[in-house]
């Protein structure tokens, strides 16, 4: 028995976007919004099942699917996701990955997005961190624990839209205060 789990839905949609590899800018006009309007939607917990029925169908995904998604399933695994659980299970933080890997936090950020790892990336996750590239390929060891996984996923991607809110906002008091 799987035990259910809060969908932020917002966290959830950009996830499936990532995942299919639509872009963002045709998305926003098969639904009929601007960039800007999308990205709102993506920090929302809950989105109005008009809405969501709209930002479904432009995908197309039905609205059971999308409660239900399951990111670690079938053949493509996204290295980025991979990575974050197994920072999770280690407890090593995107701060202690960085200085390891001798990256920024953004630099770090982009590697968690990244669908699959280059063999250069690869190399330096088994140098640092003892990561072999098996992992990546289809690690046995988290597939007990999908609906977990997913909850936790879906927590990175709130968190990191809340990381890029906090960003820009950072920018524009600095352009103000430069005035």
């Amino acid at each position: 028995m799987s035990v259910p789990y809060y969908v932020h839905a917002g966290a959830r949609l950009r996830r499936i976007l990532r995942q299919k590899r639509i872009v963002i800018l045709h998305y926003a006009k098969k639904t009929g919004l601007t960039p800007q309007g999308l990205y709102r939607y993506f920090s929302l917990a809950a989105i109005k099942r008009e809405k969501l029925d709209i930002l479904l169908g432009a995908i197309p995904i039905t609205l059971e699917d999308f409660c239900n998604w399951n990111s670690l399933e079938g053949n493509s695994w996204h290295h980025g996701e991979l990575l974050q659980l197994y920072l999770a299970k280690q407890k090593i933080k995107d701060k202690q990955l960085a200085a390891r890997l001798q990256l920024s936090i953004s630099e770090v950020h982009e590697w968690l997005d990244s669908a699959a790892f280059s063999d250069t990336q690869l190399q330096q996750l088994h140098h640092h961190l003892g990561l072999l590239p098996g992992y990546f390929m289809g690690p046995q060891s988290i597939k007990q624990e999908v609906n977990w996984a997913e909850a936790y996923l879906d927590k990175c991607m709130e968190v990191q839209q809340y990381i890029r809110k906090v960003s820009t906002l950072e920018k524009k008091i600095n352009i103000l205060e430069a005035r």
